[in-house]
């Protein structure tokens, strides 16, 4: 793996870059692209900004989101490609993966400790709560002032990725940066108020059906919901609206895992795992070809709904019978 200065090097030798994050974005993806955009802009080079699918609404307010281009409109001819907070290629979506994939120089910046190392140059710091955290590293390292633009893009998605400071992987670091951040001058209070305080009725009918239909088992130590296609369609959804749906069976007292089964077309279902403190779910996602962190990660399942559930639900017990010999 590289050194954060060998990364710094190699975007100073970009002469026309993109700059793009993985399928279905979240805050920590939109946020530190939009920043790294701003930052080699500040250098006075030529990027472009591109995801795989459509950016969420709720974070239209971005500095610099309006500067997005659709990926089949990339120029030919880039020479540099940052990939951020993608564990591998294949997060990128075919067709963007394949723009990418012709780059004669790709720089990969992430922090789930399941990256493949796909790039010509890589950092992937494991400790960082969020991939927003490693461009704001970069920013200081490549002696650039850090504006009030970067600084909102940054703690979005530092904010989100750690479910607004809560969860277990923010660190004291976290909040220096967050400290700093709020030092660049931000409105902090508007910007939680855009991510966590506006919610579309469709988005509370989503949730208030799967809070309806929520399950246990192992002892109510696993808890999940379910989102079928249909439901969906029938609510006029889309994936943002399914966005933090899956920390609420995480709230449930005892409950050690939490899931949410989404199907995404018929009998395909993205599947997210959430534990509180004793589980690694990263592996558990691994034996599935997923992954991601320890304590929040992510795969893809085929299959009916039942045999999906009973797959998923059954390693889910297993690690947790097993946590319990060894403890």
């Amino acid at each position: 793996m590289n050194s954060l200065a060998e990364i710094a090097s190699c975007l100073r030798k970009g002469k026309k870059t993109v700059i793009c994050g993985h399928s279905m974005p979240d805050g920590d993806s939109v946020g530190s692209a939009l920043a790294m955009g701003l930052l080699l802009t500040e250098m006075g080079m030529e990027n472009y900004i591109a995801m795989p699918d459509p950016i969420p609404a709720m974070f239209n307010f971005l500095p610099g989101v309006n500067n997005l281009v659709p990926y089949d409109c990339l120029p030919g001819d880039c020479d540099l490609a940052v990939v951020l907070d993608c564990t591998d290629l294949s997060r990128l979506g075919d067709e963007l993966g394949e723009i990418i994939g012709r780059i004669p120089m790709v720089v990969n910046i992430d922090h789930h400790i399941s990256n493949h190392e796909f790039g010509h140059c890589n950092y992937v710091d494991a400790k960082a709560a969020a991939a927003g955290e490693i461009v704001y590293d970069l920013i200081k390292i490549m002696n650039v002032p850090l504006t009030d633009a970067m600084a909102v893009n940054l703690y979005t998605a530092i904010a989100m990725d750690t479910g607004s400071f809560r969860f277990d992987n923010t660190t004291d670091k976290t909040h220096e940066i967050a400290a700093e951040l709020m030092r660049a001058g931000i409105d902090t209070a508007e910007i939680n108020k855009n991510l966590f305080e506006k919610k579309d009725l469709v988005q509370l009918r989503l949730l208030g059906y799967a809070l309806t239909n929520l399950k246990t088992a192992g002892q109510g130590k696993v808890a999940w919901v379910t989102v079928p296609l249909h439901i969906m369609n029938d609510l006029g959804a889309n994936d943002e609206h399914a966005d933090g749906i899956i920390n609420y069976p995480r709230m449930l007292n005892g409950v050690e895992i939490s899931l949410l089964f989404r199907e995404i077309s018929p009998h395909r279902f993205k599947v997210g795992f959430r534990s509180k403190k004793h589980v690694d779910v990263n592996r558990l996602a691994a034996h599935i070809g997923g992954g991601g962190h320890p304590r929040a990660s992510g795969c893809m399942v085929e299959g009916t709904l039942d045999e999906v559930e009973q797959k998923v639900i059954g390693l889910c017990i297993q690690a947790l019978e097993s946590n319990s010999q060894r403890t």
